[in-house]
């Protein structure tokens, strides 16, 4: 590094602000950033430059041949700057290897073209906002433009389909065919000591546009936690909640849930009580049957309500009508008597004449009985058992709705996917652990 040419820069700044005028804040910190921008610019392509020429060697490690040597330019983008610098391509003519060794010593891949920390913020911002509105937003950070909404939306992907596969769920996916080993990955699990008394695993489905096709595509969230805290009348906050969630993988998210709920029960699943609660969709209940058959299903009361009322008022036009029914089949179903419902809704089928209404009741007895097993609502109350899954539907919102939900949107499913392991890695306070897992890879 030249010290002159440092001591006249830091001159340089010197004169500049001692001979300045009182000026707005606004404007000093620009000046102050300008001149960190000047001065990091030169620190980093002069030391950039001494670490070249330091790295250089004239004879291969491997067999002792002369290595030839070629200057190639790159440009790197960093926090600091854009990194511009000549470092020496090495090649052996004997073993035939070519490197570049001041790569090698920055930690960079041959395509890279930003730092690791450029690199954490573009994925963080795709996963947070439109990839346009990233491009605008990191240019302000910044202060120039060094990276496209096209570069943010690859490294989004890239980043989260990353994420994805170092899920606990994708590595136990991968040893379905071996269950010895599958079963050896479980028993490897670092489990809690102290294992919960009671684990709800709330489920949810939100819908969003493909881009693939005309249809909507659902992504898959789940909520495990165990214990809650009161923090005003009526409101409760999750103290230990962790989100898990899918658009590509119903396997890969089943078996997130499954080796949560594993390790929150200190590796003895049968011993501990596990609610699986959600909207009656059918996926949640054959989670519930096929992965924690032990355990007990319980459908989220504000659905059973709102699909109750959806029904009642397209058979019931006059208001007295259909609150008596509604209010009758939710007696029913509060006290435990789903039999006692479904024989009241029989009952009011048989009263009518007209087709569409016939139809509506039968899909509200279709949906109690195919549900039957969630309707136990006095004993859980008795038991001081939740029954609202509304903690699913607001994970949801959090982690798709907010981010993908907004007009004009469409997706591929592997970009959402992607999109959603990164949101659930930095709701879960994950983020940090994954990322220097993943830069060191």
């Amino acid at each position: 590094m030249d010290d002159t040419t440092l001591g006249k820069i830091f001159q340089e700044i010197s004169d500049k602000f001692t001979d300045m005028e009182p000026c707005s804040l606004d404007e000093l910190e620009d000046k102050v950033l300008t001149v960190m921008y000047k001065l990091g610019s030169y620190l980093m392509e002069s030391k950039v430059e001494d670490w070249n020429t330091e790295l250089r060697h004239e004879t291969c490690a491997d067999c002792g041949t002369k290595l030839k040597h070629k200057q190639k330019a790159r440009q790197v983008a960093t926090w600091v700057c854009d990194v511009n610098y000549k470092r020496y391509r090495s090649y052996c003519p004997e073993c035939q290897k070519a490197e570049y060794p001041l790569d090698r010593a920055l930690f960079l891949g041959s395509r890279q073209r930003m730092s690791s920390s450029v690199q954490e913020l573009s994925a963080l911002c795709g996963a947070s906002w439109k990839y346009a509105e990233c491009e605008y937003l990191m240019k302000k950070i910044l202060r120039r433009y060094c990276v496209s909404h096209e570069t943010i939306f690859n490294k989004t992907t890239e980043v989260g389909k990353a994420a994805s596969v170092e899920s606990e769920g994708a590595q136990i996916k991968e040893l379905e065919e071996d269950k010895k080993q599958q079963g050896k990955h479980f028993d490897n699990m670092k489990v809690c000591e102290d294992p919960a008394e009671i684990i709800y695993v709330d489920l949810d489905g939100v819908l969003i546009n493909s881009r693939d096709n005309t249809k909507r595509m659902e992504g898959k969230v789940a909520v495990v936690w165990s214990k809650r805290e009161l923090v005003k009348e009526n409101t409760y906050s999750l103290v230990d909640k962790r989100l898990i969630g899918s658009f590509c993988d119903p396997e890969r998210y089943y078996w997130d849930i499954t080796a949560e709920v594993y390790k929150r029960s200190g590796g003895k699943m049968d011993d501990v009580q596990t609610l699986v609660r959600g909207d009656g969709a059918p996926f949640i209940r054959g989670f519930h049957q096929k992965y924690v058959p032990k355990g007990r299903y319980l459908l989220d009361y504000y659905h059973l309500c709102e699909k109750v009322k959806d029904r009642i008022s397209a058979v019931y036009e006059h208001k007295k009508k259909r609150r008596e029914a509604q209010e009758t089949i939710l007696e029913y179903l509060d006290s435990d008597d789903v039999d006692g419902a479904l024989d009241y809704i029989s009952k009011l089928t048989r009263r009518l004449r007209n087709q569409r209404k016939i139809i509506q009741l039968k899909k509200l007895a279709g949906y109690v009985e195919r549900n039957r097993h969630g309707l136990w609502y006095k004993e859980a109350r008795e038991k001081g058992i939740s029954i609202g899954a509304g903690s699913a539907d607001k994970a949801g919102d959090i982690l798709i709705c907010r981010r993908m939900k907004l007009r004009g949107m469409r997706w591929s499913r592997k970009g959402a996917d992607a999109v959603l392991a990164i949101r659930i890695l930095v709701c879960n306070d994950e983020w940090d652990d994954f990322w220097k897992r993943y830069k060191a890879a």
